[in-house]
């Protein structure tokens, strides 16, 4: 294996490598996202915006501070290399933003990316399953073009990305649905307890001890998880008729 193909294992299994058990929050992500891309491609700066389940708000990332709010202005401007790879699903290889037609194109985008020094920019859209969820934008001097052999590696690597990025999020939803759901069960199981000692304290069914403490919480605006809770904890001595 060469180096360069060390490198991109090596970038590759930091974007994926223990998603599934441990993912990265989704700050850590993009940051990986755009360092890893303007190492791999030798770009001079490199950006990431990313769009939730294809709808706002925008989060972004940059390999320094300028270049994550240039990202982060781009999306509130609607302008850029990297909002229109995203917007149309296509590339956009090798821009010269100095060009006359980029500053008229993207007028406060372009006038920004010239200030920060750079002249080139290559934009790859990030696909998700429902379509683009994001764009990676790589940066270069006016002097230095993307090699072209690396196009192909480029695109592949906003293709792991893109799904990485997706994943990261049904794996978040996942967890916090599997939350609710232990809260819920867990809230569930406190409940039926407090009918069991309210039934057994004051010679109640379980309906009319249920009863009793569902009016308890609603006549004092609690949740009736809570007031359950201190019922088998001792800490009520609630009258369930």
């Amino acid at each position: 294996m060469t180096l360069r193909e060390q490198e991109v294992a090596a970038v590759f299994a930091q974007l994926t490598g223990g998603a599934a058990r441990d993912p990265l929050d989704t700050p850590s992500l993009l940051a990986t996202l755009a360092e890893g891309g303007r190492r791999l491609f030798h770009a001079r700066g490199a950006k990431v915006g990313y769009v939730p389940g294809g709808r706002s708000p925008v989060l972004t990332g940059g390999t320094d501070a300028a270049l994550g709010a240039l990202a982060a202005d781009a999306a509130r401007w609607g302008e850029g290399a990297g909002y229109d790879a995203r917007t149309t699903g296509c590339a956009l290889v090798d821009v010269d933003v100095t060009a006359r037609s980029a500053q008229l194109r993207w007028p406060r985008w372009s006038a920004r990316a010239r200030a920060l020094g750079f002249g080139r920019a290559t934009a790859l859209p990030l696909h998700g399953r429902d379509g683009e969820i994001g764009s990676l934008v790589l940066f270069t001097a006016a002097d230095k073009p993307l090699d072209e052999g690396d196009l192909a590696l480029v695109q592949g690597f906003a293709e792991v990305a893109g799904h990485t990025l997706a994943l990261q999020r049904e794996l978040s939803e996942s967890r916090v649905l599997t939350g609710q759901l232990e809260h819920a069960l867990s809230s569930r199981v406190v409940v039926e307890q407090a009918k069991g000692i309210l039934a057994a304290r004051h010679g109640l069914s379980l309906d009319e001890a249920f009863s009793g403490l569902r009016s308890y919480a609603r006549s004092h605006r609690r949740k009736l998880a809570d007031v359950a809770r201190e019922v088998t904890e001792g800490r009520t001595e609630l009258l369930a008729r």
